[in-house]
């Protein structure tokens, strides 16, 4: 057994530290889109500065991962692991309290900065801890606390709201960070890289493009679904996250069959007739008005959910395919870019439905949020000028999501023509060293 690897007993409770790591990220991925509606009517703020809640946290994520990264595996992963998740908690904390929307950007971006730290020197600790025989269920469980935290987000961000001030689903995040940090402290060992890990499969290639393109799509759907469910629609609070709870369930889902599927056809079949459903799925989305039955839109969820989950495993499997010597390099690599198309997703998803909402005739204020306010503050007489903010809204959201069933049109050609991914009857190219080989040494 290397040296690096601790007893038997204490690495899979070590293993708990890692799933609350991760647990704490995609648990964050979802309920900050639940507080959207609320933070419109919350926070004087411009659309811009909505849409900059969210991008200072993705792109804090994204750019910074890769470097702080490497910088762990210098200076010891879990020093620096503890430092991101004392700069999480911290923002989280900052987050809650804000009482404008600079200091509430400026404290994302500071949790940005944390699970920048966070996502990748957790991920690099279990070949520390686990031999190669049991790296595989190992990296099964944290994938699983990631899933898990974006099942919860919407039940738990719903639950919040309906009781309690949007602050609330940043605040939830403090003690998740205080037992995840007491874990690692004292079931990780520390450890190093000695050398920096090679930089194969580290460029933009088409199947890296197309996994951009999913968390494009993927974003900026969520940035303006939930004002249209929450501020247009019926549901609130709790009901609003049980509304998303079908799109969550059905990506989970799409995204075995499409592994499954991928490993008996490769990649492109799964990743073309995924990004064909959700361009569907969008599409549904366009004709949705104030009164849509809840059936339609839950069909419409489960599609976009689907075609999203299948074209994310697929994606992903033809990214990590070429490059087996650097698996933690490429997913390090490839999370870094989703962070950051993410962004790109929320500035054009909320820059496409903010351009129309204003040119819209019945148009009241910046954005949603500060019609609403005016009509509750213009009491019964109010009814009329929440009416046409919505269907302002509407016209908005019907042309973000156009916008978007494009873009999975055009994930589609490119998953269609050229390399993607090695050919159904090709395994994937063997590493040329075993996979304990990401070198690891206790400090």
């Amino acid at each position: 057994m290397p040296p690096s690897t601790p007893p038997r007993p204490r690495r899979w409770w070590a293993l708990a530290a890692v799933v609350a790591c991760l647990l704490l990220i995609g648990l964050d991925t979802t309920t900050v889109f639940l507080a959207l509606p609320e933070l419109m009517t919350a926070l004087p703020a411009s659309a811009g500065q909505l849409q900059g809640v969210f991008v200072a946290y993705l792109l804090a994520f994204g750019l910074l991962m890769m470097p702080l990264g490497a910088l762990a595996d210098r200076l010891g992963r879990r020093r620096v692991l503890l430092a991101g998740l004392l700069l999480f908690g911290l923002g989280a904390a900052g987050a809650a309290l804000a009482t404008n929307v600079s200091a509430l950007l400026l404290a994302r971006a500071g949790m940005g900065l944390g699970a920048a730290v966070i996502m990748p020197t957790a991920m690099a600790m279990l070949p520390v801890l686990f031999p190669p025989a049991e790296r595989a269920r190992a990296f099964a469980a944290a994938s699983a606390a990631v899933s898990l935290g974006l099942c919860l987000g919407p039940l738990v961000a719903g639950a919040l709201l309906q009781r309690y001030w949007w602050g609330s689903v940043f605040l939830v995040d403090v003690p998740i960070v205080l037992v995840a940090a007491a874990l690692v402290l004292a079931l990780f060992p520390e450890s190093r890289a000695p050398r920096p890990t090679a930089r194969a499969g580290r460029r933009p290639s088409r199947p890296v493009v197309v996994l951009a393109l999913v968390y494009v799509l993927m974003t900026g759907f969520l940035f303006v679904l939930t004002p249209y469910l929450d501020g247009v629609g019926s549901a609130r609070g709790l009901a609003a996250g049980v509304r998303l709870l079908p799109l969550v369930g059905a990506l989970l889902v799409g995204a075995a069959l499409g592994e499954r599927l991928g490993t008996r056809v490769g990649p492109r079949i799964p990743a073309v007739g995924g990004a064909l459903l959700l361009a569907v799925g969008l599409a549904v989305f366009a004709t949705v008005g104030t009164a849509t039955a809840a059936a339609r839109v839950t069909t419409g969820l489960v599609v976009v959910g689907a075609g999203l989950g299948a074209m994310l495993t697929t994606a992903l499997r033809a990214a990590t395919a070429d490059a087996p010597d650097d698996l933690l390099g490429v997913v390090r690599w490839t999370t870094a870019v989703r962070q950051v198309a993410g962004a790109v997703g929320v500035v054009l998803a909320g820059t496409t439905l903010s351009l129309v909402y204003r040119d819209h005739p019945s148009a009241i204020g910046a954005h949603l949020g500060v019609a609403l306010n005016d009509a509750d503050a213009a009491g019964p007489a109010g009814a009329g000028l929440r009416s046409a903010a919505r269907l302002a809204y509407l016209d908005g959201l019907h042309a973000a999501v156009l916008v978007g069933a494009g873009l999975a049109l055009l994930a589609a050609g490119l998953a269609a023509t050229g390399r993607f991914g090695p050919p159904a009857d090709r395994p994937a190219r063997a590493p040329r060293r075993p996979a304990s080989a990401v070198a690891d040494r206790s400090a």
